[in-house]
Parts: structure tokens; sequence; C-alpha cells
């Protein structure tokens, strides 16, 4: 159910757009896999992790069910997968420092007596909605996009000790490659316990001397683009990271109003509006990135934060790499880039199939937007693949597709 609400947004936008019959076509169901099928072994299985079959796809992206050393996971997407393989070696590496004699001897009092932390000093990422059905297909269904939320915690509280905390948890969470805001709570426990007992002086080890071992050569593999953002992260507190984004917004010329709404969002983490914002300020004077935000906002869940963060990557990196991104125009859910002469439509996924969903959207774009020029084209850019009967239909009707786009455009997980 979560991922049928993106699926079922576009399709109503789109199907008011055009009153012509949908033509009868061979659509496809999205078909259950084994991991074996949709990851490549290093990815399936790890020291203190596998991926349990089936996959279960759902025309858009794929979940997944993982089993750990520290708890089962529920993961939707490639990308959300790579970011949590990550997670498991970095609280594995974690332990090894928590577990050690040395921490362990630190956390004692004057008497012997072991230290017991007061729980959630610091605020803990805001957990998921629960009882709506959420994901990408929800961003295109006909189900309201009106998600009522408590006001967003902030990740780090106002006290001086808090402060202190989610500085050091940053640090380690740079030293380790992972995000210091990241929902894995397993991850958050290692990383409180760490930056509980040093600020409050009990442990003094460098974050730069902490020992690595294992797989961190093949686990952590980050891009400049990625490490400036881990620096930023590393270096300063959430509301730090909002006056940057603000003043991103400002320069793009955001109006205030909207900026101020869309960075209280609950759903979104610092570390997602940072790369967000930076994405959308990066495509210089293109226009309708206001109506972009205004969409973003429809997110209700990690889930699909991560599917707009993932589609403002794309757009920056064709504009950086392919060609001037002029405008931007917003179809429900759906973005269409206009360059000199080519419509191009971002779409992260990790493999579509052929639907009548897909159908409809896809006639109802070619009705309703014309490309400028005599010559002018559709390309659909998209981080995954799609299934052969899909592709070719799209192409049929003038799109031409690029798949696996993530690596060429630096879209970071």
């Amino acid at each position: 159910m979560r991922q049928w609400r993106l699926l079922l947004l576009v399709c109503v936008t789109f199907a008011s757009l055009t009153s012509e019959p949908v033509p009868a076509a061979a659509y496809e169901a999205p078909m259950d896999k084994a991991a074996k099928e949709v990851l490549p072994s290093q990815l399936a299985a790890g020291a203190d992790y596998s991926v349990k079959d089936p996959v279960v796809a759902d025309g858009y992206m794929y979940r997944f069910t993982v089993a750990s050393a520290y708890g089962p996971y529920d993961v939707t997407g490639l990308g959300a997968l790579r970011k949590l393989q990550r997670e498991i070696w970095a609280i594995g590496e974690l332990r090894k420092i928590t577990g050690s004699e040395a921490f362990l001897s630190a956390l004692k009092d004057q008497a012997g007596k072991p230290i017991v932390f007061v729980k959630d000093v610091v605020t803990k990422p805001v957990d998921t909605l629960a009882g709506i059905p959420k994901g990408v297909g929800r961003l295109f269904s006909n189900i309201s996009t009106a998600v009522s939320t408590t006001p967003k915690p902030s990740q780090e509280s106002r006290t001086k000790e808090a402060l202190q905390v989610g500085a050091f948890k940053r640090e380690y969470a740079a030293r380790f490659g992972v995000d210091p805001y990241s929902s894995n709570q397993a991850l958050q426990g290692e990383l409180d316990k760490l930056g509980k007992a040093a600020a409050m002086g009990l442990w003094t080890a460098s974050i730069g001397t902490m020992p690595i071992s294992g797989t961190a050569g093949t686990v952590i593999s980050a891009t400049s683009l990625s490490k400036s953002f881990n620096n930023i992260l590393q270096n300063e507190p959430p509301a730090r990271i909002r006056t940057i984004n603000e003043e991103k917004l400002a320069k793009m010329g955001v109006d205030a109003s909207l900026a101020q709404e869309f960075l209280d969002q609950p759903v979104y983490t610092p570390r997602q509006t940072l790369i967000l914002v930076d994405s959308l300020y990066r495509l210089g004077s293109a226009t309708g990135r206001n109506e972009y935000l205004k969409a973003s906002m429809a997110a209700a869940d990690e889930v699909e934060a991560n599917f707009f963060v993932n589609m403002a990557q794309i757009l920056r990196g064709y504009h950086e790499t392919q060609a001037p991104i002029r405008g931007l125009t917003m179809f429900g859910m759906l973005t269409v880039a206009q360059t000199r002469a080519t419509a191009v439509i971002p779409f992260s996924l990790d493999y579509g199939v052929w639907t009548a969903n897909a159908d409809r959207l896809s006639q109802s774009i070619k009705t309703s937007y014309r490309v400028p020029g005599s010559n002018g084209t559709f390309e659909f850019w998209v981080t995954g693949t799609l299934s052969p009967t899909a592709k070719r239909e799209l192409e049929g009707r003038g799109f031409r597709v690029m798949e696996q786009v993530g690596g060429m455009l630096d879209v970071i997980d």
C-alpha cells in the first residue's frame, strides 16, 4: 500500500488534462523478485546483514526487508538500501568503541559504578507517520496529500549540554560517513552514547584517530559533492543549516513565507533540505522553483522526501552536465524541465513497468506540453531502469529514455 499513493496522484492529475480514452494495451503488473535478481552480491548481503526474499516491487521502487545483527529493517529504494548498508557497517564499528574496556571504564563514577545517561537528551529524528499509505505511488494517487503533522522537533536541544552532544555526534557520524540525522535508531543509539560521553568529559578519544576496520573502502564511497555536504553537516548545527538554506532560497527569489513553510516541514531532515535547496539553487535563473518547493511539501514520509530530493539532484546534474535548464513546470507531482529545445522529465525509481497509469501519463504530457522549437524533443531521465515494454512504449511515443542516470549525474543517496 505504501507505494500506491505516489502512483495514484499523478494518474488522476493527468487524467483531468485529457478526455481521450486510454487505448487498449498490454499492461504489466509489478512482480516481486528474489534479492539475487535485483542486487549485486556485495549489496545483497554483508557481514552483519542480508536482504530477505522476496524483494517487493510496486511498479516504481523496490521494498527490501533486511535482517541484521542490530534488528530488522524495512527500506524502500536502492539508494536507501545503500545508505542502510553504510549505517549497518558504521554501527558495528561504533560498537567496537562503545563496547570496549576503555570506553566502559570511562563511564564509571568515582565509586566505580556505571554512569546511567538520561534517556533522550538529544531529540531523536521525527518518527515516520503511521497508518497512512506512503511512497512514490501515493504522490500520483487520488488520495489527499494534505497531511497534518506536529511541528518538527529540533534535532538538537537548545540546552548547552545537548548542543555539545549534537556537535560530538556530528563528528562521529562524519568519521564513519553516515547521516547524523538518520532515522536508524540503532545508529542513533551508538552516536548518542559517544556524544554524551564526550560532552560529559568522560571520553576524549580523538575523532581522527578512531579505528576503522572491515570494508570501509567499499562502504564509504564519497564524491567531492557528497564530501562538501558531509563537511557542512559535521561543522554546522541544524540552526545554521537552516540559515544557509534561507539565504539560498532568498537568492532564488523564493517568497519568505514559502521558504519558511518548506523549512518547517517535519518530514525533511537537515541533510535532505540541504541537498534539495542546493540542487535548486544551482539551476541559476531557472523559473518555476517556487512551484517545485510547493509540490515537495506533499511528501509525507522519508521515502517521498527522498523522491523530491533525488528529482532535484537529477535536475541539478542535467543542468550542469547536459544543457542549461530554463524553467520548471509542475504537472501534479511530476516535473518537466525545459532547456532550449528539450523537455526533460526527471524521475527517481528503481524499476518502472508499463501500466495504465504510465500510459495515461505519457499521453497527457505529450498533449498538454509543447516543447519550444520545430525539433523539440522529450527526454525521460530515470535513476533506475524500465521494463523492455515500458521503454518501447515510451520511445514509440517520442520519449528518449535515459536509464541509470544517478551515477552519471552524481545523485547522492
